[in-house]
């Protein structure tokens, strides 16, 4: 349960409400084009601040969970959980956690995150999941057409020393991204993206869900999300409290 909760403050993001859509188009575009687009979609947005629910399946019983989320892009993201009784904070090498009612705190690198979901990651590609960007460069020539309302692209890619059949669909009218698998014939990842928003010109996802096997399953809300000109990542581990392994 502990690792579960972690692992939902780790993936887990004036104001602005959700309010403005992604505006729907009715054109079709070729498959070159809606690759092309997907591929050269980037994070532009600097700071990122959301306030998110998290719900979660653990033991066929669904659990739930409010937090902030903070995002310096491309160096730390920084989630606290309702009335700060936990918070986590992650940058480019390590994974740091504490809890205040517990009084105890957790510290590691990516390969804890690795090996609860069955992939390798690092933080580039934790921030592009969460956003709903593309870490790797798919070309048309793996193009299938699904159906009318998606297309999808497949390369095979290696992520630490596993190689992995990678899949992405995206959309032909607005190249957002539906879906990406990596799959190595013993584990499957997905996420899933759906309802999306427009802030400072970028498409960002407000419903996305981790799967893993159907083993541990994840989603996430976001209810409201701003663009900040700075950001505060408070976070201090008080001498007192106990370390902890999960």
């Amino acid at each position: 349960m502990k690792k579960t909760i972690l692992l939902l403050l780790i993936i887990s993001f004036s104001s602005c409400s959700l309010t403005k859509k992604t505006i729907e188009s009715d054109r079709k575009y070729s498959p070159q084009k809606v690759i092309r687009n997907a591929n050269k979609n980037i994070n532009k947005i600097k700071y990122i601040q959301a306030k998110a629910k998290i719900s979660f399946t653990d033991n066929k019983k669904i659990q739930s969970n409010t937090i902030t989320l903070r995002i310096s892009s491309n160096q730390k993201l920084w989630a606290n959980a309702t009335l700060g009784a936990a918070r986590v904070l992650i940058n480019n090498d390590s994974i740091k956690y504490y809890n205040k009612i517990e009084r105890n705190f957790f510290v590691s690198d990516f390969n804890y995150i690795n090996k609860i979901i069955g992939i390798e990651i690092d933080f580039q590609i934790l921030q592009s999941l969460i956003l709903g960007v593309l870490f790797e460069k798919y070309d048309y020539s793996s193009f299938n057409e699904i159906n009318d309302e998606i297309y999808s692209f497949k390369k095979d890619i290696v992520l630490g020393k596993k190689s992995f059949k990678s899949m992405v669909y995206i959309s032909p009218y607005n190249f957002r991204i539906l879906k990406i698998i990596f799959d190595d014939d013993i584990n499957k990842f997905e996420v899933d993206y759906d309802d999306y928003l427009i802030l400072e010109n970028q498409n960002i996802p407000t419903k996305i869900t981790f799967r893993n096997n159907g083993v541990e399953n994840f989603h996430i809300e976001i209810k409201s999300i701003v663009s900040l000109d700075k950001i505060n990542l408070p976070f201090r581990i008080p001498k007192s409290y106990k370390r902890i392994n999960f």
